[in-house]
């Protein structure tokens, strides 16, 4: 596997390029520089003040990787792991609000008679008896029609109403179809997470993975660490295999300078004896993190001791293919390990201590350091 660094001291970038041949190598290194160099000439112009704050951003966000890196096992007795999982049961109400009834319609007054008036009575009235009759027509036939149309109303109004409230009896049948389907859910992932405590209280196998899971998934990492292992329990022993990182979360650069005179930036790399050194402290930190937190967890003592087998991926080069090894090996007695004042010890020396086992790869690259 050849690599070639390839830097930009214009955007205050770094890049470890790696390819099987030294053709590929390079064409790769040039491809990735001449997308710097066109990314530096289409950059807006930017005030000095706004670049010196770029800069120092990035130099902090540096500093915080490598912080998190070598603050794991601090962090992780920080946190207490939980032993009680009753605060994770589900007791949320049913969020969708229940279908609005319809209001009843608004009527209007119901027309009277009276509300129609005949015509004032004349002399020529008195005297003529058909005009008598149409001046009573005339008010009857005004009547007669608002009143039909009110009726008229009324009737498609208390309709429409009706055809509403049916809806809405079938809103609300879907509605509690769907809270009953929703509390039912809820019942039963209370119930699965009751029956582990109850399991796991008992040393019920898969009872005591499943307890040790979520003390596992509550555990801080560092961001590009793999969350993946598998486990087993018997006879009070859990036979842990974990995934721990490869050498690409340890940042390349540990600060961006800006330069004025040229207006660009220069990144200070991380030296090679550096980053293997916090890649070291950090895969020992991560395991005994792990066994702390099995431990501390283990509120009903069924886990006797932890079989840790610590995994990574990684690039083959003599093979040119991904290949995958265990790099920490340890067992340890929980009475023995419970002893440890964990915040006081050196990772790798407390690993050995215990008579934890290291690939041959990463024992060379601590023997560096």
């Amino acid at each position: 596997m050849v690599t070639i660094d390839v830097r930009h001291d214009g955007l205050g970038r770094f890049e470890r390029v790696r390819a099987p041949t030294q053709i590929l190598a390079e064409q790769r290194a040039a491809a990735l520089k001449a997308r710097w160099d066109d990314d530096f000439k289409r950059r807006p112009a930017i005030r000095e003040a706004d670049a010196k704050q770029y800069a120092e951003d990035c130099t902090r966000d540096a500093e915080r990787a490598v912080a998190a890196l070598t603050s794991i096992l601090i962090e992780a007795l920080r946190v207490a792991p939980a032993t009680d999982w009753s605060p994770l049961y589900d007791h949320t109400p049913y969020g969708e609000a229940a279908p609005v009834a319809p209001l009843p319609p608004q009527q209007e007054r119901e027309p009277q008679p009276s509300d129609f008036p005949r015509a004032p009575l004349t002399l020529m009235t008195l005297v003529n008896p058909r005009a008598l009759r149409r001046r009573r027509e005339t008010a009857d036939a005004k009547f007669d029609t608002a009143h039909n149309g009110w009726l008229y109303l009324k009737r498609w109004r208390d309709s429409e109403h009706a055809k509403a409230q049916a809806a809405h009896c079938e809103a609300m049948e879907q509605w509690r179809a769907r809270e009953a389907a929703f509390l039912d859910r809820q019942a039963k992932a209370n119930a699965r997470f009751e029956a582990l405590q109850q399991g796991y209280r008992a040393g019920e196998p898969d009872a005591v993975t499943g307890h040790c899971d979520l003390n596992l998934l509550s555990l801080e990492r560092p961001q590009g660490f793999p969350v993946y292992w598998t486990m087993s329990y018997a006879d009070g022993v859990v036979a842990l295999d974990y995934d721990l990182p490869n050498m690409d979360v340890v940042p390349l650069v540990k600060a961006v300078k800006y330069v004025p005179s040229r207006g660009g930036f220069d990144a200070v790399v991380l030296p090679d004896a550096e980053r293997e050194r916090i890649y070291g402290e950090a895969v020992f930190q991560t395991a005994l993190a792990v066994l702390h937190t099995l431990f501390a967890g283990d509120a009903a003592d069924v886990v006797r001791a932890v079989a840790f087998n610590g995994w990574t991926n990684y690039v083959d080069s003599a093979a040119l293919r991904p290949g995958r090894a265990c790099i920490l090996s340890v067992t340890v007695d929980k009475a023995l390990f419970t002893g440890i004042d964990l915040a006081g010890v050196d990772p790798q020396a407390c690993f050995r201590a215990l008579n934890g086992t290291m690939s041959a790869k990463l024992a060379a690259l601590v023997a560096r350091c």
